[in-house]
């Protein structure tokens, strides 16, 4: 099992700026097919499976932020065109899309107390999402359990897309 997710975000408007959403897109989508392609070999002989992390970003706009929603929405296209690109050969490539996670990318909310409080007014299980809520994921989708799931990011959020 191989799990891609590398990911960086630019505040203070600073992904409107070339340089900073150039940035962006490189290590939140480009390094993914970097990564992807580094390790087929080693998926393909395995017959292993490749987990992509996205975010629930990807299934709406998020204020301030175009090239961080537009990596994760390109993070979301890329694992459906992997995965129907290397399923013949054994590998499978699914990926998670995590909700507001408790993690030091997500300081800028999970530290301020009014941000915090209006964000888990909208999760509907009331919680910030664990590390561990996104590895549970990951573990299903990379095991046998998942054996017939080809292409799709499961969005693990508390519902907070729903």
């Amino acid at each position: 099992m191989l799990v891609l997710s590398q990911g960086i975000v630019l505040y203070r408007r600073g992904e409107f700026d070339p340089i900073g959403f150039r940035k962006v897109i490189e290590v939140n989508l480009n390094s993914l097919m970097d990564c992807s392609l580094k390790f087929h070999d080693m998926l393909r002989a395995s017959q292993g499976a490749l987990i992509t992390v996205s975010s629930t970003a990807a299934y709406h706009a998020t204020m301030g932020n175009p090239a961080y929603n537009a990596s994760k929405t390109g993070a979301v296209g890329l694992t459906r065109t992997l995965a129907q690109a290397w399923a013949g050969e054994g590998i499978r490539v699914n990926g998670i899309a995590p909700g507001l996670v408790d993690t030091k990318l997500t300081k800028v909310t999970t530290d301020n107390p009014q941000r915090l409080e209006a964000s888990l007014r909208r999760i509907p299980a009331g919680r910030l999402g664990l590390p561990s809520d996104m590895a549970g994921a990951a573990l299903f989708l990379a095991s046998p359990l998942a054996s017939y799931v080809y292409g799709q990011t499961l969005p693990v959020d508390g519902g907070l897309i729903l």
